[in-house]
């Protein structure tokens, strides 16, 4: 099979696969190992379903319940049982989602199948019958999942009472949670797991930005019948959650890969780009919309049993006795690798948002019909913020990928067909004449198309509800950037060479197994270090290092370290020790 792949495509490889033969070899071995992680869901949800079981069987062996309390009791047993058999049984006459081939499929173990890769559980008790596991996207779940709101279901309405955590995010205690802070660049809305000074993707400042603190992973989560819906909870649903959309570039061996590229007309320019494959994308559920508290992030929730709590804005229960489980405060979120692009403006200051937020939805609709496409395979996130936007995160939504983002930074003129192509969709005549001319004003609307500001004919659709409002097609502004991007040329980066010492000493390195240093070096004070590891907080030069510069490096964290002479005279022993940590 694969030989007859190579032989369609020549000699034009895909870049993740190297040698073929090298390929098929680590496929074979990990093959193994893959297969026994595809099974660490369904391990999660049995040992969850199997804990809760023996927890109420313990409980129901306490003297002196009350008969609510043995009714509650009762009904979790129930539940356990439901959830264990759906496990157990799973079987490709019924349709269940745990039947072998379609399990392994949603895992992304198999191939070729489709079914949702990853998604995120919720378990819906039954009425009169064995419960059932909803599954949705990742990205989409963790608003439709997420803490205390309502699934409508076979008629019925449920309410999400509890995530399912498995036991490695558990204390000894049982009485905190393993959660990660992370820092989110106010730039470019990347993240960072580490302490950083500078953002890995636009080279920001970060040493000021606060961190979100204790974030958690939220796979599966469990519903409970809703017998009454307020008012206040339906407006609850309808307001929704603070949702922020955060990405990392992968990296590999302490290096980020990423394709960079800048977009440029003749006058300046207006686009950098940035695409890399199986980049790491995040949703952040920071909290309701509503709340009254814009500082205060996350959701509280039980330790041990994992129930989401009322918060202060639903009306909290009094305090809890001494002896009780204090609930913590957590920030959900989800991860998922899509193949992405990042459009960061040049000066978004100078955009108002409405033409940044107009200008996205009119790429995303150029790229459909250009690479033909279907509506939703190709998404588009504002970034950092919805409410501050400086730039455009595009993902491939689809299975595997559409493979269509990368030629946008590869192919000089893709980006200008997309261009001209959303003009055309939206509603405008004499488009090959505006851009000839780099002149909007020629730009005419089309006879007889009843649109004003958008319609879901040129730029409105399903995917894009929550900019209605700000879309503007008929925006001066954006037609000009439009025209602009319809004109200008994409030119790829290039990192700069270094000089035939330093590209000795970058080969001494090779040698010795250490990672490759950063493109560019580090600055420390009055001196420049031609060689750093940011992940590791390395630097490394072949002069003299200033007493102001080792300073400098020991306050923020950095081990700086003088080369020998030549190459050949070897590597500092410490400095070997630090970067093969």
């Amino acid at each position: 099979m694969l030989g007859q792949i190579l032989a369609s495509v020549g000699d034009q490889l895909p870049v993740w696969m190297g040698a073929p033969d090298d390929y098929v070899a680590e496929v074979a071995t990990q093959a193994p190992v893959a297969f026994d992680r595809a099974f660490d869901r369904w391990r999660e949800l049995y040992n969850s379903a199997r804990s809760q079981l023996i927890e109420a069987n313990a409980r129901s062996q306490i003297t002196g319940l009350s008969g609510a309390d043995r009714q509650k009791i009762k009904a979790a047993q129930i539940q356990a049982m439901d959830q264990i058999g759906i496990l157990e049984q799973g079987k490709a006459t019924n349709g269940s989602d745990f039947y072998s081939y379609r399990y392994l499929a949603t895992e992304g173990f198999l191939p070729g199948y489709n079914f949702p890769r990853l998604p995120l559980y919720a378990f819906v008790p039954g009425e009169g019958k064995s419960g059932s596991f909803l599954q949705r996207a990742r990205f989409l779940a963790i608003s439709e999942f997420g803490p205390r709101s309502l699934i409508y279901h076979e008629g019925r309405a449920y309410r999400v009472m509890k995530a399912k955590l498995p036991p490695e995010t558990r204390t000894s205690d049982g009485q905190e949670l393993a959660t990660q802070e992370i820092t989110i660049c106010p730039n470019c809305g990347a993240v960072h797991t580490e302490q950083s000074d500078r953002c890995h993707a636009c080279d920001a400042h970060m040493a000021e930005e606060l961190p979100v603190r204790r974030t958690l992973r939220i796979d599966n989560v469990e519903a409970a019948p809703a017998e009454r819906i307020t008012a206040n909870d339906e407006e609850r649903v309808r307001q929704g959650f603070d949702i922020q959309t955060v990405f990392a570039w992968p990296r590999k061996h302490g290096r980020v890969e990423v394709t960079e590229a800048e977009f440029q007309t003749e006058a300046a320019p207006i686009l950098s780009l940035q695409y890399a494959n199986s980049a790491e994308i995040s949703r952040i559920n920071k909290g309701l919309k509503r709340r009254r508290d814009k500082t205060v992030l996350g959701f509280m929730i039980d330790p041990r049993t994992g129930y989401w709590t009322k918060t202060e804005d639903e009306e909290a229960d009094v305090d809890l006795p001494p002896d009780a489980i204090r609930p913590v405060r957590i920030v959900p979120i989800v991860r998922d690798r899509k193949n992405a692009l990042l459009l960061r403006f040049h000066a978004p200051e100078s955009l108002e948002p409405e033409t940044i937020a107009t200008v996205q939805h009119a790429l995303m609709r150029g790229i459909e019909v250009v690479f033909q496409l279907e509506e939703g395979e190709v998404l588009g996130e504002p970034l950092p913020q919805r409410d501050r936007r400086r730039a455009i995160l595009a993902y491939e939504a689809t299975e595997g990928g559409a493979g269509v983002l990368s030629r946008l930074v590869e192919d000089p003129e893709a980006l200008n067909k997309v261009a001209r192509t959303a003009l055309g969709l939206m509603h405008f005549d004499r488009v090959d004449e505006a851009i000839a001319a780099g002149d909007p004003g020629l730009l005419e609307d089309r006879e007889d198309e009843a649109c004003v500001r958008g319609c879901y004919r040129c730029l409105l659709s399903y995917y894009n509800q929550p900019d209605h409002e700000m879309i503007d097609r008929a925006s001066g502004e954006v037609k000009k950037l439009l025209i602009d991007l319809a004109r200008g040329s994409v030119v790829l980066s290039r990192p700069p060479k270094r000089d035939g010492a330093e590209q000795g000493w970058e080969d001494s390195f090779a040698q010795a197994g250490l990672p490759a240093p950063d493109p560019t070096g580090v600055a420390m004070a009055d001196t420049t270090l031609a060689f750093a590891w940011r992940s590791h907080f390395v630097a490394a030069a072949t002069q003299e290092i200033s007493a102001a510069a080792q300073a400098t490096a020991e306050s923020k964290g950095w081990t700086l370290f003088r080369l020998p002479a030549s190459p050949g005279a070897g590597l500092p022993a410490n400095m070997l020790a630090l970067l093969k940590e």
